[in-house]
């Protein structure tokens, strides 16, 4: 697996999620990422780190980025104009679902620890799995509120993607479960957009 070949896949989320913004905003994120991932290849090349290994790094940063990309995107297109207090409710909504699945989720391990000595997780472990749920359930959200929007599925099928291959990378089956439950849901999504189409359209 070289990095180069993640790198690119990498920036290709760039220019998805920095689309239609106003310039230079875009194009200087684009750029910003693209000179980190050089530098990030060639210094660890310079320390003797392997392909494979870099190639890792590179997927397992993009993953726990994904959220703060977003997040990003999200200022970016708010900066030009202010909304209204009411325009913020459904995002307060989404975000307290968001919280309340990830807090649910993460309490399994949590429980687990405490009742058996089979299941050890450390504190990174927490933190990992709360950024990739939170950030994943954000997406979705995204997603379900703007069914027009192609590149929030495609983004979630993407994290999916990338999580089943760690997974497998890694023997994590709880990682590979969460990326298969994150394509399908995107996949969901867009089965519901076609059965319920936009009545704005007709």
């Amino acid at each position: 697996m070289k990095p180069e070949r993640i790198a690119a896949l990498v920036l290709r989320w760039a220019w998805l999620y920095t689309r239609n913004l106003p310039e230079p905003a875009g194009g200087d994120r684009v750029a910003e990422i693209e000179a980190d991932l050089h530098d990030h290849i060639a210094d660890a090349r310079a320390a003797g780190a392997g392909d494979r290994h870099i190639a890792r790094e590179i997927a397992s940063r993009a993953l726990r980025g994904a959220p703060a990309d977003l997040s990003w995107r999200a200022q970016a297109r708010a900066r030009p104009t202010a909304k209204g207090a009411g325009m913020h409710r459904p995002a307060r909504r989404s975000a307290v679902r968001v919280a309340l699945v990830t807090a649910g989720v993460l309490a399994i391990p949590l429980t687990g620890m405490a009742v058996s000595d089979e299941v050890r997780w450390s504190a990174a472990d927490f933190v990992f799995a709360a950024v990739l749920l939170a950030g994943t359930g954000a997406l979705l959200e995204l997603a379900l509120r703007r069914p027009r929007n192609l590149v929030l599925r495609l983004a979630a099928v993407a994290i999916g993607v990338a999580a089943v291959a760690l997974g497998e990378a890694d023997d994590a089956p709880g990682l590979v479960l969460f990326g298969l439950l994150a394509i399908a849901a995107a996949v969901a999504l867009t089965l519901r957009r076609r059965v319920r189409p936009d009545p704005r359209s007709g």
